[in-house]
């Protein structure tokens, strides 16, 4: 990739994260998140290829698979509540149809607990395939550990990732993709969820960004 488009989509990653600081209140508010602190921000890169790329989203099934089974005492997952999917228009090119699962994660880790987010994103196009496969000029997909008082209230975000599905959308008709948050230290004294906001660029319709703000995870106590 020449070195202007590298400037052009630093650039738009720039944007979004404004457009998204702006937003994030209201957005959190509405769809039962936090309204957030600022929280670490990490660029979770997929340009490793495929088969890694499958793995990510393989794991986060067999977590969910886990929990449905009581497989592991030291394990416990808590998922999205509801099946979030979202149709993209592409002029003169398939519209496809994104599907996200996010979960949040307990994990036993010496005398304590980690917790972490997960999130497996399927895609495939609704019709006979025509047009290019450059569907998007950026599509950016925010994942969080969120926190909030036994009971309710006084919402924070503990992590935040970015994860940059730009790429891999651009080059699979259908496919599917995972990513995860690294670890933060879990206490009792706290509830715990997982919540994604997707920042998407349609290429040459126009309009600019779209937001997308999926529902939050079940609670872990």
């Amino acid at each position: 990739m020449a070195a202007p488009e590298r400037d052009v989509h630093a650039a738009a990653r720039v944007n979004a994260r404004k457009q998204l600081s702006i937003r994030e209140g209201t957005m959190r508010t509405t769809f039962g998140g936090a309204a957030l602190v600022t929280g670490a921000l990490v660029l979770a890169s997929v340009s490793g290829g495929l088969p890694a790329q499958a793995d990510s989203a393989a794991a986060v099934r067999a977590t969910a698979a886990s929990v449905n089974t009581g497989a592991s005492a030291a394990q416990v997952s808590r998922c999205d509540r509801s099946n979030d999917a979202k149709k993209y228009a592409l002029p003169h090119k398939s519209d496809i149809v994104v599907k996200i699962d996010h979960c949040i994660t307990k994990r036993k880790s010496g005398s304590g607990y980690k917790l972490s987010s997960s999130l497996t994103m399927l895609w495939d196009e609704l019709s006979e395939h025509f047009g290019s496969m450059y569907r998007f000029n950026h599509f950016y997909v925010y994942l969080y550990v969120n926190k909030r008082n036994n009971g309710g209230g006084g919402d924070k975000n503990l992590k935040r990732t970015m994860c940059d599905f730009t790429d891999a959308l651009n080059a699979r008709r259908e496919s599917a993709i995972g990513c995860y948050t690294p670890p933060v230290n879990y206490s009792k004294k706290y509830d715990y969820y997982s919540d994604v906001f997707v920042v998407a660029d349609v290429a040459s319709d126009g309009k600019g960004e779209i937001y997308w703000a999926l529902d939050r995870s079940k609670y872990i106590y």
